[in-house]
């Protein structure tokens, strides 16, 4: 067997301890924080009814890593990894844990502002663990199985969407209630923290011993190192921008599937795994395929494709939702007869958009981490995760805005739209950079 074959397929890659611990970690991670961000989406809907108060709650999610840019990637570069990993879920875990009396003593508007000040705290807490995970994943399997590697490493997004925004979340809320749902989750945090300290012990950077500790300057020279570097190679800036819009799209339609379920379908806010299960095995399709074809394939044009079918996707909900555009009733209330086939419709639909969006997150993974060097990923990370958050704030409220003023399909409309428009300017970028 040649080299290049060996380094294709998951088994080589399945078969580093280091490897699983370190996707264990995360799915674990992962799926705490999606079955609380259920959690949380249907506790506002039930609160509120508008889509605007989730909007603020991912804003809160989204303004930490815009904040503490500045210094987080300046750590990450300059401390072990494993404890950036390890000491973030643990205090995640503690925040979770932190709902339990929140919700025995407080009610309405303070539980809304408590729910927004722990999102943001979680959030801060998170800015370091991505990146941190991200730059160390090349560190544990080698440059030259990447894309298999990141392509199985991002099922813990498949993965924890469908345990934990499909199974774990909406059975614990059932079974044992809001309060049982956020216990179970913060003990996911701890289970990952156990993954974590059997991590290997990555060195801090040699020339780190000769730095005069991290000062304002340093941190700002950093991220100015982060930013230079990201913007000159052209393959990173477009990944990053590819990166951006896929997260804001994922972000959206979390935000939007408890009003989807509720407001256009007639069903109650927790049923809205009628959009997330779907989604998530969409993702794990996406998986397998680039596993098994993703070395094969052009990597740019494959990325375009994979933005025109979720422009595409996006423009098919809006389609047949469209009812709802016109008599603002939802849509079963008006035509029961229509319950099962729009609900498969649907579905379908999510699952081809959760195929695409996994395809676009994990090429440009893979884009910024072939083409970063080690000693710099830390700080190029946390610049993609600052710009998602940053750059995403405004198309979020926007959605928001759009969805209760206009209605949820015409929101889906405009972000095809937007999605086709990236998809367009990937294909010209893309045509000035070489093979």
């Amino acid at each position: 067997m040649s080299p290049a074959a060996s380094n294709t397929g998951f088994r080589p890659i399945l078969r580093l301890a280091s490897f699983r611990y370190l996707w264990l970690s995360q799915l674990l991670a992962l799926t705490a924080q999606n079955g609380i961000h259920f959690v949380q989406l249907v506790v506002i809907e039930q609160l509120t009814g508008r889509s605007v108060h989730i909007g603020l709650m991912v804003v809160a999610f989204s303004l930490p890593p815009v904040l503490l840019a500045l210094v987080s990637g300046s750590i990450i570069d300059r401390v072990p990894k494993k404890w950036v990993i390890s000491l973030s879920n643990l205090s995640r875990a503690l925040l979770a844990f932190a709902y339990l009396p929140a919700l025995k003593w407080m009610d309405g508007e303070a539980l809304l502002v408590t729910i927004y000040l722990i999102t943001f705290v979680a959030s801060a807490i998170g800015v370091f663990n991505n990146p941190a995970v991200m730059a160390k994943l090349p560190l544990v399997v080698g440059e030259d199985r990447l894309i298999v590697a990141n392509s199985l490493f991002n099922i813990t997004i498949a993965a924890s969407q469908i345990v934990g925004l499909i199974l774990l979340a909406p059975v614990a809320v059932k079974v044992g209630g809001v309060g049982g749902a956020f216990l179970l989750m913060g003990t996911c945090y701890l289970l990952a923290l156990v993954m974590d300290m059997r991590l290997p012990r990555d060195k801090v950077r040699q020339n780190a011993a000769h730095d005069s500790g991290l000062t304002w300057q340093r941190a700002r020279q950093d991220l100015r190192e982060g930013w230079r570097f990201s913007i000159d190679n052209r393959l990173i800036a477009i990944a990053m921008v590819q990166l951006t819009l896929v997260t804001t799209l994922i972000m959206i339609m979390a935000m939007m599937a408890p009003g989807l379920s509720a407001r256009v379908l007639g069903l109650a806010p927790e049923d809205a795994v009628v959009v997330f299960a779907p989604a998530g095995l969409g993702m794990f399709l996406a998986m397998i395929f680039l596993g098994r074809w993703g070395t094969k394939m052009g990597q740019q044009w494959l990325q375009t494709g994979m933005l025109l079918l979720t422009a595409a996707g996006f423009a098919m909900l809006g389609f047949v939702s469209r009812d709802y555009s016109a008599m603002r009733i939802p849509i079963f209330d008006v035509y029961p007869e229509r319950l099962v086939s729009l609900t498969a419709m649907v579905a379908l639909i999510v699952l081809v958009v959760g195929f695409a969006v996994y395809g676009v997150i994990t090429i440009a993974q893979t884009s910024i981490q072939k083409h970063t060097p080690a000693s710099l990923r830390g700080r190029v990370f946390t610049v993609q995760f600052m710009v998602t958050n940053l750059v995403g704030m405004v198309p979020l409220l926007a959605a928001a805005s759009v969805a209760d003023w206009l209605g949820i399909p015409e929101t889906l409309r405009w972000l095809a739209i937007l999605c086709a428009a990236v998809a367009v300017a990937s294909m010209a970028a893309n045509r000035r950079v070489p093979v």
